[in-house]
């Protein structure tokens, strides 16, 4: 009777062994399936656009805010990119505020982010060290990017860099007219 028991314990472990190769087996099949089905062009490309700004000092006239425009400089300082091909996702501002109050926000078509504050002392203020900047992120506040894309700088500032993060879907747009233009 032992005997059996065990042979019968055995079978039943192979067996659900064999049944979870398979499923796994079959899951990953069609995993692969799946993602072999998505054409290239409907994905984006994730891009990442540095506008150097060479340390910049930038300040408001009397208490107002100074603005950077974004797609002005993208387009200046990136003559061959199409920024109507671009979806902005996040911007980094690198810069540092000379008595470490100073705010900035980012605004994307009519929404704008909340102003966030720029570190900085008098001290570090002419100080050409990397360390001695702040780094600063912002999400894109819309869920589009139509209109501007503008940081609004509050204070007296020196702006190393600005870095955009974007989406790139110059590939998925052009072949997307192509299929319309076909029917």
């Amino acid at each position: 009777m032992r005997v059996i028991k065990r042979s019968m314990v055995k079978n039943n472990m192979s067996a659900s062994r064999r049944n979870m190769k398979l499923l796994v087996s079959r899951s990953l099949l069609f995993a692969i399936l799946m993602l072999s089905c998505i054409p290239a062009w409907v994905m984006a490309s994730q891009e990442r656009f540095v506008l150097d700004f060479n340390d910049s000092h930038i300040r408001g006239h009397k208490g107002e805010v100074a603005t950077i425009f974004l797609k002005k400089s993208l387009k200046e300082q990136y003559p061959w990119v199409q920024v109507s091909d671009l979806k902005l996702k996040k911007v980094v501002l690198v810069a540092k505020s000379k008595q470490g109050r100073g705010g900035a926000g980012l605004r994307v078509g009519t929404l704008a982010t909340d102003m966030h504050e720029v570190g900085g002392s008098p001290r570090a203020f002419h100080n050409n060290g990397r360390s001695s900047f702040d780094r600063v992120k912002f999400w894109n506040p819309s869920h589009g990017s139509r209109g501007p894309w503008q940081l609004g700088l509050r204070g007296n500032f020196i702006v190393r860099k600005v870095i955009l993060i974007v989406d790139n879907h110059r590939n998925r747009d052009r072949y997307s007219r192509w299929d319309r233009s076909r029917r």
